[in-house]
Parts: structure tokens; sequence; C-alpha cells
């Protein structure tokens, strides 16, 4: 015989079944905390403290051999690369997993934004006589979050610093397009007067500087392709072999209420 609820009230339910489905966004944001989660406890603790080691070392290096010095300054720099790139991992599963939400957008002052971290370049371009350039319409603005387009514009600028050439020349405009706005980020290459194929002009005489590689170009890159589509627009890329190349981040117009 099977059993039956007695009584007035209603029949008991089970938790599992009293739970709401959860919804596109909850689920975004879970699926976030989790990966990030996992990030930070196997990768970004125990690099912690490989970095926490090394830095102990380093503060007395003068008590080891000249080999185990170098050695030990490759070990650190080898471990503040990755942990860079642990962070820029992290940035990118925070624009990817979790969906554009409208309380975070608000009116930016693009020229201002982009004066700001433009300056904050200043002294590394300085170091290889490189001159950064701003121009564009003033007091530009635009509905955006701010924080996140202030990080794709410096993997944009980390980008294009890596890839340009020595006493060369970075430039940076924001302009007002009939569908948005557009941030342009470009960069002269080792050879400007290669031609449309990258093959190199010929020699005139002078010392040409040769770009420094590119350091987490990808993740830099893709990273800014996200915080694009986040807002609904994209990243477009137009590289020119030998000559340089060009980077623009294309936001589509909107109201602060969208």
């Amino acid at each position: 015989m099977s059993k039956s609820h007695v009584g007035s009230g209603p029949p008991p339910t089970s938790d599992r079944a009293a739970t709401p489905p959860r919804g596109p966004v909850a689920v975004h944001h879970e699926l976030h905390r989790g990966l990030v989660g996992s990030v930070n406890h196997h990768l970004r603790t125990p690099l912690t403290v490989v970095l926490g080691h090394a830095e102990l070392l380093t503060d007395r290096e003068d008590e080891l051999p000249p080999e185990v010095r170098q050695s030990l300054a490759c070990l650190l720099r080898a471990a503040e690369r990755l942990n860079d790139v642990v962070v820029e991992v992290c940035a990118l599963l925070d624009v990817a997993c979790v969906g554009p939400d409208p309380h975070t957008l608000d009116v930016v002052d693009l020229s201002e934004l982009v004066a700001d971290e433009v300056v904050t370049y200043g002294d590394r371009a300085a170091r290889r006589g490189v001159q950064l350039v701003v121009s564009g319409e003033p007091a530009q603005s635009c509905v955006a979050d701010s924080r996140r387009l202030r990080l794709a514009l410096r993997r944009l600028l980390d980008d294009a610093l890596a890839q340009a050439a020595d006493q060369s020349t970075v430039g940076v405009a924001s302009t007002t397009t009939e569908t948005g706005t557009r941030i342009e980020v470009t960069h002269q290459g080792a050879d400007p007067d290669a031609d449309e194929d990258g093959r190199p002009a010929p020699p005139s005489g002078r010392d040409t500087h040769r770009p420094r590689p590119p350091d987490g170009q990808g993740l830099g890159l893709a990273l800014a392709s996200a915080v694009a589509a986040w807002h609904g627009g994209r990243l477009v890329l137009s590289p020119r072999p030998g000559r340089g190349g060009r980077a623009c981040l294309e936001l589509p117009a909107r109201t602060r209420e969208t």
C-alpha cells in the first residue's frame, strides 16, 4: 500500500523542488565566481609563495655566487610575468563571464579618460624614445563602463608600445562616428617606408630601431576585444607589417538608460 499525505495542510516538498530556477545572470555570476576562485587557488596562491621566497632570497643576494644571482633574477622576472598573466586572465573572466549591467554604465568623459591613461605610460615610452601623441575632439563623452573601458585602453597601449619601434610614435585618438564612439591607437613599425606587403624600403643609410617582441599580446588584445563586445561594440585590428599597426575600439551610441 502506498503512503499518502494525511492532514489539511499542503504536502511536504523537498528543498530541490522549492528552489526556483536560476536565470542566465545568476548562472553567469556563479560561473565567474567559480572560475576566478579556481584561478586564485590553483595559480595565484602558489605563485605568491614563489614570489615571496624569490624576493626573500633577493634581499640576501650579496651572499650568493654570481651565477646563482643571475638565475634568481631570471626566476623573479618569470614569476612576475606569470603573475601578470594571471591578473590578465582574471580580468578577462570578469568581462567574459559577467554580462552587461546597466547599473555600471554612466556618462564617461572620454577626453579626460584617454589623457589620464596616456600620462601613466609617459615614463615607459620615454625610456625608448617613443612619443605619445593624443588627439581627438575636446570634451568628448560616451556612455560606458569606465573601469572596463580604461582596462581595454591600457591593453591597447601595452600592445602598441610593445610593438612600436624605438624613437617612433604611438598615437591615441578618440572620435565620434555616425554609429557611436571610436578610440584609435596607432604605432609606427621599424620601417615606416615599407610597402603594403611589409617589404622593407631600400636602404637609406639611417639606423632603424627594431620593435621589441610583444609581451602577452594575445591576452591583452583578447581582453580589449571582450570589453568592446561587452559594450556591444567591436575591436578592429589593422596590422601593417613593417610599418606599424592600428587598433580601433568601436562602441555603439547608447543612452544612460539602455
